[in-house]
């Protein structure tokens, strides 16, 4: 079964993930030596950063110290290998190389998208490697993919110049409402990721997509409020909403086109 390799892959780039999303707090690189315990700062034997096994098998407890490790870590690796797992088996088919490229491409993106949601709910903050990284990844695979694709179609009717018409769109739109609310509404990272959102969506999918992204803002910050952990004055960063959407259009665009009116 092809997810599996997948799923497995997907656990040890999770374990990755959290190393760049610590690092990125702490200024460090990826490189800047072994794993360390945020509570003792002692060094991580090889067997205790085993993906998600290690975690269940120490109790969610450090060895050394005994402090409780953040569920951040297991919920990346999980989350990034059932994405993972999930890009296998819808996209990829050996019959031609368009796939491969598309499958290699939606891996790279959702391994960005990871990073950008789970440090933007942790930090409030969207780092400026990710979507950097992000768009420039999307913009290079788009262009590949038109530059490979036999007979290569029209520019203007490629699914690189929908995604730049949904990028500008994009951006335009949430850079107004940064400079109308002075930030008070949303950040420029999120004008930025809706640049990489439109990249991604194109402008066919743009409407829905930044529909399911306020929508499911808007709920999860009712849902906050009932419960009480959040007040009309409380900021929830969007960011998260915004990545997920994009995750989601990318298994399930097609039919949302298709409900839309719109063909992907």
């Amino acid at each position: 079964m092809i997810i599996i390799p997948f799923f497995l892959v997907g656990l040890l780039i999770g374990s990755f993930l959290n190393v760049v999303i610590f690092r990125f707090d702490t200024g460090e690189t990826v490189v800047s030596g072994r794993s360390r315990c945020n509570s003792c700062k002692g060094t991580i034997a090889w067997y205790d950063n085993i993906p998600l096994l290690s975690f269940i098998v120490l109790r969610g407890q450090c060895r050394n110290c005994r402090e409780k490790i953040s569920w951040q870590y297991p919920a990346v690796e999980f989350a990034t290998a059932t994405l993972f797992a999930a890009t296998g088996q819808s996209f990829l088919s050996f019959g031609g190389l368009g796939s491969i490229v598309w499958t290699v491409f939606v891996l790279g993106l959702i391994a960005t998208l990871v990073v950008i949601f789970t440090y933007d709910v942790l930090r409030m903050e969207i780092p400026v490697a990710g979507l950097v990284f992000g768009i420039g990844w999307t913009l290079f695979s788009l262009f590949l993919l038109w530059y490979l694709d036999s007979p290569r179609e029209a520019f203007l009717d490629s699914r690189l110049a929908e995604g730049l018409i949904g990028g500008a769109v994009a951006f335009l739109l949430f850079y107004a409402l940064v400079l109308f609310s002075k930030e008070t509404w949303m950040g420029e990272g999120d004008a930025w990721l809706a640049l990489l959102l439109g990249l991604v969506v194109g402008w066919k999918l743009l409407l829905p997509t930044l529909t399911l992204a306020f929508g499911s803002g808007a709920l999860v910050g009712i849902m906050l409020m009932l419960f009480r952990k959040k007040d009309m004055q409380s900021r929830i960063p969007f960011g998260p909403f915004l990545a997920a959407s994009v995750i989601f259009m990318l298994f399930f665009g097609t039919m949302v086109g298709r409900v839309s009116g719109f063909s992907w």
